[in-house]
């Protein structure tokens, strides 16, 4: 019996160190593994890279190809539907005794759907310009740039009553931007004029100065009577171009929201009366200020 005890013990050692030899080849083989394949990737490394820059930037091409038809889809057919709509009502117009003042609305209707894609069309020229790099930087007198803007908007709507006054802690006022400030101006005045049904459109532009992490800012708000935006809405407004399943809100504050991160300055919305969207909106701009 303690025989064939000493067998069984021998044959199990012989196991365990068989076994143990096993696995100790096994380590030696996974290490070998390990260490060829980051050799591969080190060796690979620039190549890999590359591949996942070139994939990346295929990615955003693909993106923006889908984003601009859905644009032209979506935006221009609305826009050549309204131009139509007016012809076609203008064209009914000319038949009636009383046609002269609403043949004019009529086509006053069209003149404003043109300038619409028109507008548009320019909005998508400088997102693509944006989006390659193709900008430069450098010192802008802000005030001239803003009373240029007020003066094109003014002049646009016509028909609407307008209050724009400023109150700037200086009168020469210089930023680190380039010409693509004034569509910033334009979009922002331009969305306080449409989206407003006061009979008298007050828009309230103060300028101050703010340091925010050692940087000297220029802190522009625009405060406007307007309808208010919601709270769910305030981030949602600016992302047309990289959501393109936000329709209904133009392509001109996602262009702004790419202009003014291309100055490295910020934009956000928020009430104009804390707690009350109702009372209308306060568009908040910090840009560089240079001396």
């Amino acid at each position: 019996m303690d025989e064939k005890t000493n067998n069984y013990k021998e044959k199990l050692k012989k196991i365990e160190t068989l076994l143990e030899q096993e696995t100790l080849k096994r380590k030696k083989l996974e290490e070998r593994l390990r260490i060829s394949f980051d050799e591969l990737i080190n060796s690979n490394k620039e190549n890999l890279l590359t591949l996942g820059i070139q994939i990346s930037f295929l990615q955003k091409a693909q993106g923006r190809a889908e984003f601009y038809k859905d644009l032209l889809s979506h935006d221009i057919n609305n826009i050549f539907q309204s131009i139509l709509s007016g012809i076609q009502l203008n064209e009914q117009l000319q038949r009636r005794p009383d046609k002269s003042d609403v043949s004019i609305e009529s086509m006053e209707i069209v003149k404003e759907q043109i300038f619409r894609g028109a507008k548009l069309i320019s909005n998508v020229r400088k997102l693509s310009q944006l989006e390659e790099g193709e900008i430069s930087l450098g010192k802008v007198d802000i005030c001239k740039i803003l009373k240029k803007s007020i003066i094109s908007v003014k002049s646009i709507h016509l028909k609407r009553n307008k209050d724009i006054q400023i109150d700037s802690v200086g009168k020469e006022l210089y930023g680190q931007a380039n010409d693509f400030l004034k569509d910033v101006f334009d979009n922002i005045l331009i969305n306080a004029v449409k989206h407003n049904n006061n009979p008298m459109v007050e828009i309230k532009i103060k300028i101050s100065r703010e340091q925010k992490n050692g940087i000297n800012y220029l802190k522009m708000e625009f405060k406007d009577n307007g309808i208010g935006i919601n709270d769910t809405d305030k981030e949602e407004i600016f992302l047309r171009g990289e959501d393109k399943s936000v329709y209904g809100i133009g392509l001109g504050l996602s262009l702004v929201k790419k202009i003014i991160n291309s100055y490295s300055g910020e934009i956000w919305v928020e009430d104009r009366v804390k707690g009350d969207r109702s009372k209308g909106s306060n568009f908040v701009l910090l840009i560089h200020e240079v001396d």
